[in-house]
């Protein structure tokens, strides 16, 4: 039925698995975690500040 016989084991890319090891997962070291009490007051900051500045433009922006 099929013309190629499958390896038992599937050929590793040699580039691919040496960028993996280059470049790799993505890790952050020493973040803040979305469960601590410091991310979520930063969390708080952020959106007030946001707010803060979209109420901003909307006065700028009103004759």
């Amino acid at each position: 039925m099929f013309p190629f016989k499958r390896r038992s084991q599937p050929k590793k890319d040699r580039v691919a698995h040496f960028l993996f090891r280059i470049f790799g997962p993505a890790t952050v070291e020493g973040a803040i975690q979305g469960w601590s009490p410091e991310a979520r007051e930063q969390y708080k900051r952020l959106r007030e500040n946001q707010k803060r500045a979209a109420e901003e433009q909307r006065r700028a922006r009103e004759p």
